[in-house]
């Protein structure tokens, strides 16, 4: 499946949350409990968004904890990510598994003409890869076993 076609038929109109980089981790943990996702896009100024990093609760936990770091004084800028793999809403569900899968991390933002359109999670392209198989998996079903004829 083509990555525009997921995100505009199954994914949906799933807002960007963007966060400036100079703001705390402590207020990342913040908003992504307050719109329920694991990562937010980092930028200079919210504004523009323009894409200078990523930041997920698997940084907060990785980098702040063990550290003994404190949440409220530490900069995202010093625990993101910040060169961040993207991909071209032109390609596929397995383009951006292979992407994610290969590097180790589980959300990647999606790009068109330059400018982030989306993000993808590893959790919703198993579950689109899942759905496919399963569909699969019954077309084949109903043309083995004849159940799928006339009917």
């Amino acid at each position: 499946m083509i990555i525009k076609d997921l995100l505009k038929n199954i994914i949906g109109k799933r807002k960007l949350y963007f966060i400036e980089q100079e703001k705390s981790a402590y207020e990342a943990a913040k908003s992504m409990v307050r719109f329920k996702c694991g990562a937010l896009l980092v930028c200079e100024d919210e504004r523009k968004r323009d894409l200078k990093g990523i930041v997920t609760e698997r940084d907060l936990a990785f980098r702040i904890i063990p550290k003994n770091l404190q949440p409220s004084k530490t900069k995202i800028s010093d625990i993101m990510t910040k060169k961040v793999d993207t991909i071209s809403d032109k390609k596929t569900t397995f383009d951006a598994i292979n992407i994610m899968k290969k590097n180790g991390y589980r959300h990647l933002p999606v790009v068109s003409n330059k400018s982030v359109i989306g993000i993808l999670s590893m959790r919703d392209l198993y579950a689109v890869a899942n759905n496919q198989l399963q569909d699969s998996l019954k077309q084949h079903q109903e043309f083995l076993f004849g159940t799928g004829y006339g009917g």
